[in-house]
């Protein structure tokens, strides 16, 4: 099939959630399943200084993945929901939004 002109893959949800699950598994072999899938996303970053959200140079995918004991840590972050937006603090005492 073709959109546009390119060439668009025919996959169902099953095969692109493998696909997207085996792709995953390369770069960490501990994912386990994949939870939640969001197909677009936009990543800011709050300056306490200035009291205001600045946009970083990130979009695109974003999987949340329950992972197997084992691995590197990736260390601890505090988060809230506000839907539609995910805050968290990291490690570093970053606080970003998605």
């Amino acid at each position: 099939m073709s959109q546009n002109g390119k060439l668009m893959p025919n996959l169902d949800q099953h095969s692109t959630k493998l696909l997207n699950f085996t792709v995953l598994q390369r770069i960490d072999p501990f994912v386990e399943e994949i939870l939640i899938t969001a197909t677009h996303l936009t990543f800011y970053e709050f300056n306490i200084d200035l009291s205001q959200w600045s946009r970083k140079d990130v979009e695109g995918f974003l999987f949340v993945v329950k992972r197997k004991f084992g691995g590197k840590s990736f260390g601890r972050f505090e988060y809230e929901v506000q839907v539609p937006y995910l805050l968290y603090k990291n490690a570093a005492q970053e606080v970003n939004d998605i």
